[in-house]
């Protein structure tokens, strides 16, 4: 069960990022003192604190179960939307100039080039219009990504699952390096699946671990190379 933390210096709610579990302390954000953690019964350190709403999801209490919903929509589309627009004009113009003068080695090699700014124009369409819902009905949890259709769809009977968690993926590039959350469950017999992937904002992937823990009756447990612990 998640419970709220505050600073014992300033009042001020602790963020989950604020907590380092691991070291029993916490930093504020407001006033930056640094102050031990309380320990629970057993020598545990308390859960982690309440996560709010984030921007761009919604949470639905139904009669048939709990629905999750968080838009793709962010910074990121229109970065490659101005980039897949540069690339595919780039590409307009590189075929226009091979086919017109029959240069086929070069057409050749713009037909590959001229695929990948297909798939850009997709991948911002989805961007734009794709939302991933988390559903809790009767008997399963499942995942599903709309309307323009992309991979990740998952359903996970509710009798197996034991635990839900947060894990960090870090791709590293010339370029830079790009951070994603994943949204991970525990099944019976030490199995693990993911249930959610590619989530831009930490505290997304937080809030629907903690709604969806709350809705099944799931007690918030450590769990080994999870992200927030």
């Amino acid at each position: 069960m998640l419970v709220e933390l505050k600073c014992n210096n300033c009042g001020s709610q602790l963020r989950p990022e604020d907590i380092s579990p691991h070291l029993s302390a916490a930093r504020c954000h407001h006033c930056n003192a640094l102050f031990a953690l309380p320990i629970a019964a057993g020598g545990r350190t308390i859960a982690r604190p309440e996560v709010a709403l984030p921007r761009g999801m919604t949470v639905e209490e139904r009669m048939d179960g709990l629905v999750i919903t968080r838009r793709w929509m962010g910074a990121k589309a229109w970065f490659l939307l101005f980039f897949a627009l540069f690339w595919n004009g780039f590409m307009i113009v590189w075929n226009t100039i091979a086919l017109s003068q029959g240069i086929w080695m070069m057409a050749a090699f713009g037909l590959l080039h001229t695929g990948i700014g297909l798939f850009l124009i997709y991948s911002v369409l989805a961007l734009f219009l794709n939302s991933t819902t988390v559903k809790v009905t009767y008997d399963a949890v499942e995942t599903r990504s709309g309307p323009l259709p992309w991979k990740g769809n998952k359903t996970l009977p509710k009798h197996d699952i034991e635990q839900f968690y947060c894990t960090e993926k870090v791709q590293r590039s010339k370029n830079g390096s790009t951070v994603t959350y994943n949204v991970e469950a525990v099944l019976k017999g030490n199995r693990r699946e993911t249930l959610v992937q590619g989530i831009t904002h930490h505290d997304q992937a937080l809030y629907i671990e903690q709604q969806l823990e709350r809705h099944l009756g799931l007690r918030d447990a450590s769990v080994d190379g999870e992200y927030g612990r």
